[in-house]
């Protein structure tokens, strides 16, 4: 096979593995902000797929020494996702801005390729690889943005659901030990809540619960309800889990807060988004390093990818 052809193979191989890879993190983006994810294993396929893009990328890297098919293929990775994004200014602004870091990248990796005396993968990909996942995190923190449509599911972002539910169960056991309640679930409705309070403080007070007592604590249910929907200014019906009213809550808190600034809460999110994923992106480096380093093992084994020797010159100054 002539060497142009396996760069062109390699070059559609690496921008095809950087749309695939993008595309799963955007479906898998709203759920996150949404705060529903049920296990880590949807982060499984997204995850696989970055680290796959990332590593056919630092091959091609390597290996294309044609420079427009090499820059094309890095720049299409993470460009053509745009066409999945809404459309807007800001949107294709950060994709050209990530598609040039990528194509910096790319140049950075080939020209220490070029440059080294001996062959290290760990050395060569130093140079650029970085540059990859940093236009890797814009990218998908352009779909986080984009999900936050307005301030409730931006403030929600900041605080999610789960996060609400784990103060819940920490605090169950200190409350239960000052309330005499039984044990407090994020999962528990709003009624069923305080119908154990009310029927605990009565039991306390020495009131025995029968058939008339019962129909006075529905009365009692609904204006105990009342109250707490007044005190933390949310609307409740009843039936609303205790997690949830309470994220509720604090995000309306939250939001008061904030005042005027709360219409910036969806860049805030975005940015720490950001920093977030790109501090995942981490470990994910390494791993590319690895897998790239085992695919070169692979493409040698089976005589796609050959050494040779090779003369360089290099311009240093003297005196």
């Amino acid at each position: 096979m002539r060497t142009f052809s396996k760069e062109l193979i390699l070059a559609l191989t690496t921008a095809a593995a950087g749309v695939f890879a993008f595309w799963l993190w955007k479906e898998t983006v709203p759920v996150l902000a949404a705060g529903i994810l049920q296990n880590y294993g949807q982060f499984l396929a997204p995850t696989a797929a970055l680290l796959a893009a990332a590593s056919f990328f630092a091959l091609g890297a390597i290996l294309i020494d044609t420079r427009w098919l090499l820059y094309g293929a890095g720049g299409a990775a993470v460009g053509i996702p745009l066409l999945l994004s809404r459309a807007s200014a800001s949107a294709a602004a950060l994709f050209g801005a990530s598609a040039l870091l990528v194509v910096f990248a790319g140049r950075r990796i080939r020209k220490e390729h070029v440059l080294s005396l001996g062959f290290s993968t760990s050395k060569i990909l130093k140079a650029g690889l970085p540059l990859f996942f940093t236009a890797s995190s814009i990218v998908v923190s352009l779909f986080y943005f984009q999900t936050l449509e307005d301030q409730n599911k931006a403030a929600s972002a900041i605080l999610p659901r789960p996060v609400t539910d784990l103060m819940i169960r920490v605090l169950s056991g200190p409350i239960r030990e000052s309330t005499g309640l039984p044990e407090i679930s994020p999962d528990q409705t709003i009624d069923e809540l305080l119908t154990l309070s009310i029927r605990a403080r009565l039991q306390s007070e020495g009131v025995s619960l029968d058939s008339d007592a019962e129909k006075g604590l529905t009365q009692l249910l609904a204006h105990q309800r009342d109250q707490l929907g007044k005190q933390y200014g949310v609307r409740l019906e009843g039936d609303e889990h205790l997690g949830e009213v309470l994220n509720r809550a604090i995000i309306a808190r939250l939001q008061d807060l904030l005042g005027p600034y709360v219409e910036y809460l969806p860049a805030i999110s975005a940015l720490a988004f950001f920093f977030a994923f790109k501090a995942f992106t981490f470990p994910l480096y390494f791993l590319s390093v690895a897998s790239t380093a085992g695919l070169i093992r692979l493409l040698r084994w089976v005589k796609i990818v050959t050494s040779r020797k090779q003369e360089i010159e290099v311009e240093r100054l003297t005196l």
